[in-house]
């Protein structure tokens, strides 16, 4: 007859098991209760970390992994000056949000919006330094042109602009170019530019290092002649009329 052996309990053993179990479940309920004990955002210009956050709903009270990612990208990207959002959540209580911002492309005076290059508008922005200023009205096809050919344009160049003005070549009542534009420029010159040859806006700064640092005057970039550039100088403007004024009388 086979004698039964008794098996010894391993007290040790599961000593070590209960104390993981622990240290597991402990670990869960510190990072299931960790609150946020830190936001920072990254990539926001024209929108302040305050209402980044505010946005996002983050708050003293808000728990770290109760805070959904994609509900949070969801409202911010639903502002119109974002592009796209990253989330990252840390450990330590630290949130990373990375936003890419839209270019703006300019203000417009007469409803008092900003204007991006996916043509969605704002009321307000944080930050507007630099951005330039659409004065007068342009018809709504025209406009949607221009939003679409100033989004290829270089920013560094594009808020060199003071002020867009819609100026059709309009001669003996008859409109030689419906599609161009008077550009003032911070450095006080003017550029006239159509939509079919405002890549040449991208050549300012070059065409601009020709020319003597006092001389002023109106940069002709939607002509076809001489490579589609023609500048002429205020002081030559004003003789030019001067002698058209005597002519005509």
């Amino acid at each position: 007859m086979a004698k039964k052996v008794k098996k010894k309990l391993n007290k040790k053993g599961l000593l070590v098991v209960l104390l993981t179990l622990y240290l597991f479940i402990m670990a869960f309920y510190y990072c299931f209760n960790l609150p946020v004990k830190l936001v920072e955002v990254k990539g926001n210009t024209l929108i302040s970390d305050e209402k980044v956050i505010n946005t996002a709903n983050i708050t003293d009270k808000t728990k770290l992994f109760a805070l959904s990612s994609s509900k949070l990208k969801k409202n911010l990207e639903e502002l119109p000056m974002i592009e796209s959002v990253k989330i990252s959540k840390h450990l330590n209580g630290k949130v990373v949000i990375t936003i890419k911002e839209l270019a703006v492309l300019y203000y417009r005076v007469l409803d008092k919006t900003y204007v991006f290059e996916n043509n969605k508008k704002a009321t307000t922005l944080d930050t507007t330094l630099g951005i330039p200023t659409l004065v007068n009205y342009v018809p709504s096809d025209i406009e949607e042109s221009l939003i679409k050919k100033l989004s290829g344009i270089n920013k560094d160049i594009l808020y060199k602009v003071s002020e867009i003005e819609y100026s059709p070549d309009i001669k003996n009542e008859k409109v030689i170019d419906k599609n161009r534009f008077l550009l003032r420029m911070n450095d006080g010159n003017y550029v006239y530019i159509n939509l079919a040859n405002i890549n040449n806006l991208n050549k300012y700064e070059e065409i601009y290092a020709t020319l003597n640092e006092n001389e002023k005057g109106v940069l002709n970039l939607d002509s076809s002649s001489n490579n589609g550039i023609v500048f002429q100088t205020f002081e030559l403007l004003k003789k030019k009329e001067e002698m058209q004024n005597e002519l005509s009388e």
